[in-house]
Parts: structure tokens; sequence; C-alpha cells
């Protein structure tokens, strides 16, 4: 049974509950001064933060107009497309806070549901068959807020009637109480409109957590400009990265992972590493953006090579024959084996800082024999 059926064959039962919304205002100091991970979409481009998830035909999802905007066409049928973390997730052995601004305003006539949702999910690719998520939308011509969980092969969901077309939901985890809460007036169990006790003991363990931003939709066409997100953050929590600091401790809040600013393109030189050759280093060749110039390296920060946190032991830039910034870096065979002790494929994550400040990293796959 679709969620389309299951909501509107309710419309009647839940008549009474319809509202403006479940509040408007959001409580004074929920923001925090930093966020943990933010993205405002302000650039109009999808950064190294995310990959997409979900394909249909005549859905799609792209940042205009400073937002993360969805469009679909009628006949997109069963559609959840968006945005999924690319390689960062959220660790929920620690508290964690989320939220972002969600707009929907595609009417009450016709036929079709949709709704645009903040969640997060225990798997990479996207949301699949396990996720929580909330959103805002339509189920036919009952405008809603809505909630769902589902697991596999079950999954609980609940709503409300809504007449606003803009609003911020929030997203808190206790990791001591082991409660989710979902509200729109702020963090915390305050004016919570739904909460989960229980949550990680019931449903998927002390997993990462990666978050997504979406639209789902059953055969609802999406004017441009009618359905977005806007102002993402987690702004409290443990995120989780393959690109490792460098630094000694991982548990030293110091030095987090790196939740990569820039998308590199990385090379191993030799793919096939062997445990018996000679050879002492192996050599990454590092491409960055068309965008990053020579005069943006730092020749005195080195990469970041994990497993094994291996500090590169020197490295160069050079201009390639497109234009195209360059770094090669050399780093310890000894050291990259004593942290990968299988043989096979095993991927290996690269990370570094440029003069600026800003991160860059990439990953890639190499042979171990």
């Amino acid at each position: 049974m679709n969620r389309s059926f299951i909501l509107f064959s309710l419309v009647a039962l839940v008549a009474g509950r319809m509202a403006t919304g479940l509040s408007a205002v959001a409580r004074a100091g929920d923001s925090t001064a930093t966020a943990v991970v933010q993205d405002n979409f302000d650039d109009n481009k999808r950064s190294s933060l995310w990959n997409v998830f979900g394909s249909a035909a005549g859905a799609a999802v792209t940042e205009t107009n400073k937002r993360l905007q969805f469009t679909t066409s009628a006949d997109a049928n069963e559609t959840f497309v968006g945005y999924v973390s690319n390689k960062w997730w959220i660790n929920p052995s620690s508290d964690f806070r989320m939220k972002a601004s969600l707009y929907f305003d595609v009417g009450s006539t016709g036929s079709g549901s949709g709704w645009v949702a903040l969640g997060f999910t225990p798997n990479s690719g996207g949301p699949a068959d396990r996720y929580v998520m909330v959103g805002i939308g339509r189920s036919r011509s009952f405008l809603n807020y809505w909630w769902e969980l589902k697991d596999d092969n079950w999954n609980t969901m609940d709503f409300v009637g809504r007449t606003l077309t803009n609003v911020t939901f929030y997203v808190t985890y206790d990791s001591a109480k082991d409660i989710l809460y979902i509200s729109d007036t702020g963090y915390g169990d305050e004016g919570a409109w739904q909460y989960m006790p229980d949550f990680l003991a019931t449903y998927y363990g002390n997993v990462p957590l990666y978050v997504f931003l979406g639209v789902t939709t059953q055969n609802l066409a999406i004017p441009a400009g009618k359905v977005y997100l806007d102002d993402f953050e987690v702004a409290k929590g443990a995120i989780g990265s393959p690109y490792d600091d460098g630094g000694d401790d991982d548990d030293d809040d110091d030095n987090p992972p790196v939740v990569a600013e820039i998308e590199a393109t990385v090379a191993m030189i030799p793919s096939t590493i062997k445990r018996k050759s000679t050879a002492t280093k192996v050599t990454a060749v590092i491409a960055l953006p068309k965008d990053i110039t020579l005069a943006d390296w730092d020749e005195d920060d080195l990469p970041t090579l994990s497993p094994g946190k291996t500090r590169a032991s020197a490295q160069k830039a050079f201009l390639w024959v497109d234009k195209t910034v360059r770094i090669m870096a050399s780093f310890s065979k000894s050291d990259l084996l004593d942290a990968v002790t299988t043989a096979g494929e095993t991927e290996l994550h690269l990370s570094g800082t440029l003069a600026d400040g800003r991160t860059y990293a990439g990953s890639c796959t190499v042979t171990i024999k």
C-alpha cells in the first residue's frame, strides 16, 4: 500500500487536527555560532559534500536561485531523488542536531502526492528502504507535515494538516537517552512533534547515519520554484569521514575528520602494490579542479593518506597540459601496508589543505598483493 493511499484514506479522521502549522516560531538560542556541517546552496552548484541519489524520468534536483530545487513531471511515479552526504556521516554515539528550511507550494488540486524532506539513513548510497525523514507536502488534496521511519519491510509514519508553505524542521538525538526528537519549534524535547525512545536500540543500531535532502512524489507535477530546501546545517554532532586529519588521536576534538570542500581526483602509482617488492614509496597523483591555481597550493601542508593516517614525506605541484593543478605526493609503502593487512582491492582516501584553509579530498582503489 503506497503512502498516498494511506494518508488520503485517513483525511476524514484527521480533519480536526488541521492547523496553521505545528508552530511557526523557533525558540531563541537554538542556533550555534559555528555549524559542524552546513550548506546554504548560495553558489548554485553541487559541492563535494553531496552525491545525488535516485533517478527517474522527468525528475531533477538542482541548485538554483541559491537553494536546492526539485522538479518532477506528472508522469514521474514513485520518485525518490535528492542529495546524500558524500563520504561523511553522523556518528550516533554522540548527540546530534540538524535542521533545514523546507518549502512546498504545489497546491491541493489534482490526484498527485509529494513531499520535500530532510532525513538520514544507514545506507551510504541513499535512503532505499532504511531511513528516517520529516517533510512537508501533500497527499492528493490533503496538505500536511509528515514524518516516516522505514526499516526494510517495516515502517511507521504520522502527519498533521497544514496551511503554511514554509517550515524549518529540527532533528535532535539524545545519545544518553537514545531518543530522537522532531520539531518545528527548535532543538530538544520542548515542543517536539514526534519523539522515538530506544531509537537505535530498536532500529538501526550504532551505525553511521548519512544525511539526505530529497523529494518523493507519486504522479505529481512540480514546476520550477515551487518545491525547494534551503539553509541546511548539522549544528552539533560527531562527524565521521574516511579522510583522516593526520592527528595521532581519533578522538581528539581539536582534529575532527575532514569533510572536504574541494573534490579531488586521486590515482596511485603503482595501482598494484606488492608487499614483496623492493620499492619503499608509493606516489599519489592528485588532480584539483580547474578553478584552483598554483598560488592556492600550500607547499608546507603535506596531504594525509588513509587507512593509517600517513603523512606524505614529500610533495610537489605543477600545471598539467590542460592547465589544471596536479600534486604528486610520496608516502611510505610500509606504513600503508601496516594499516592495510589484507590482500585484494582496497579503497584509499587522501586529504590535504590549501593555502587559504580549504580542504581537498579524494579516493581511489588499489590492489594489494
